[in-house]
């Protein structure tokens, strides 16, 4: 009979990692603000809370289902900061677990072994991108896709095909690049696994794909296709003029001759390399079919993620499950003392990115000023920045109201949700093009019509567009740092 006590007696090495793993995490979870990423997840999720629908009453590139967690969150703990960075850990603490189980599946029980893993996540897991984002939850969907799939095609129990179903939903309310993907790696999972009886492949096949149709139809019937077909075309033209806007790149291999380059190459070359030895013991069949799939899955993950945008921010989430792929693939064999040379090599890289390099403009170690506003309660920033916090802070005070509409230019929609005031736009951000909906004419008109009184700009605001000029003949009244304040001529 199952017990908490023996399950406890049972895990307790894992469980034992996963404590220290909250233990490291909640180091940074109160470091640093990002004004322009975690404000895009904290904005629109508090203007979920106050009552705005997402593709209607403002502009949203990703799918509902993060955003309305996080809104539901604000409701039961408050609209803090720290909320999202908790909401972020705790998906991290999911993945950690989700491996576990993994290698329970595989009957991977050395510590060793395990140990590996364990640092091969968390080396590139929550701190580097410690921030509310919707990477986490899609690397902790992939993880749970390979779960479902290896218990269905163990057991071939129908409700694990409705899991991937579900699974694979989530994803389109998530990251539709991603469930596109997996939607048709799995149906290939199945087609090879199931090929030689037709009949009990198209049964599979309908109703993986009924599952997730159905209720993935739902979110997009609700939010676009009753009363707002607009937005669902301009959804879709987002989507695509953003990746039509960035050329893929890629760190060329030459780079092997600059200093340190090897290293900075790992990070994009091993997943290659990975990938292409998983296809040929997989063609092979040397290798346990079910780490193939893991193997297979999360290569797919890296590739996924990395396109259009390649820089090291959208390589951290999956690298860590590239590792794992590493580890898993060579575990019984000869050569893993070499491998596992290289993987701790590799954790080392993670662990120094962490702490030594610039994330998001901003070094952990140097986070030590308290931010003095209440939604940014218990959070630490380099000191130059909880300087200009307070300053804005102050003059917001002095000079408006909660209720008030204010435009933060050119890409900090965090201030919105720090400091309590309105959007006068359906967008966030208002300066990269590819990064918002709505073109500047559009802008105008809503900050005019919201009879919005100032506008501060942090940073770069001199551009060549139409809102950058619409600014500048502004009335300049106060400037400080890297802030200039305008109010706006009526």
């Amino acid at each position: 009979m199952f017990t908490v006590s023996k399950f406890i007696r049972k895990y307790s090495f894992q469980i034992v990692l996963l404590i220290g793993a909250l233990i490291y995490y909640s180091f940074f979870a109160n470091k640093n603000l990002v004004t322009f990423d975690e404000g895009y997840f904290v904005h629109a999720a508090e203007r979920i809370s106050l009552g705005e629908v997402p593709y209607k009453d403002f502009s949203l590139q990703y799918g509902p289902i993060y955003f309305y967690l996080l809104a539901i969150l604000y409701k039961i703990f408050g609209a803090f900061i720290l909320t999202g960075r908790y909401l972020n850990l705790i998906f991290c603490l999911f993945i950690i677990g989700s491996i576990f189980y993994l290698l329970n599946l595989l009957k991977i029980t050395s510590k060793k072994i395990i140990i590996l893993v364990f640092l091969s996540v968390i080396s590139f897991g929550f701190p580097l991108i410690n921030i509310p984002n919707i990477m986490w939850p899609t690397v902790l969907i992939t993880i749970l896709l390979i779960i479902s799939s290896i218990l269905f095609l163990q057991t071939k129990n129908t409700r694990y095909l409705f899991l991937l179903g579900v699974l694979i939903a989530l994803l389109f309310s998530l990251k539709q690049n991603f469930a596109i993907v997996y939607l048709i790696f799995y149906n290939l999972a199945l087609f090879i696994k199931e090929r030689k009886n037709i009949k009990v492949l198209f049964k599979e096949l309908f109703i993986l794909n009924l599952t997730w149709g159905i209720l993935t139809f739902a979110w997009v019937y609700y939010f676009f296709l009753k009363d707002n077909l607009k937005g669902f075309i301009d959804y879709i033209n987002f989507s695509r003029n953003f990746i039509a806007s960035y050329a893929f790149s890629y760190p060329p291999i030459t780079n092997i001759f600059k200093p340190f380059g090897f290293f900075k190459l790992i990070p994009y070359y091993l997943p290659i390399v990975v990938l292409i030895m998983t296809l040929i013991l997989g063609i092979k069949k040397k290798k346990d079919w079910r780490i193939i799939l893991f193997s297979l899955s999360s290569s797919l993950g890296f590739f996924v993620s990395i396109y259009p945008q390649s820089d090291l921010l959208h390589v951290f989430p999956f690298f860590g499950l590239v590792l794992v792929s590493l580890i898993l693939l060579f575990y019984k064999d000869k050569i893993f003392k070499y491998i596992m040379v290289f993987v701790l090599l590799c954790i080392s890289i993670g662990f120094y990115l962490t702490f030594f390099q610039n994330i998001y403009e901003n070094h952990y170690l140097k986070d030590n000023s308290v931010v003095s506003l209440q939604r940014a309660k218990g959070i630490l920033v380099e000191e130059p920045q909880a300087k200009t916090i307070e300053l804005i802070g102050e003059f917001l005070n002095e000079n408006t109201s909660g209720n008030d509409y204010v435009l933060f230019y050119p890409y900090h929609p965090l201030f919105y949700f720090i400091f309590e005031r309105k959007n006068p736009s359906k967008d966030p951000t208002y300066y990269v093009r590819a990064w918002r909906f709505y073109d500047d004419d559009k802008i105008i008109s809503e900050i005019k019509q919201k009879k919005t009184k100032y506008i501060i700009a942090y940073g770069p605001y001199d551009f060549d567009t139409k809102l950058s000029d619409f600014i500048i003949k502004q009335k300049r009244i106060s400037s400080f740092g890297s802030v200039v304040i305008f109010e706006i001529q009526y």
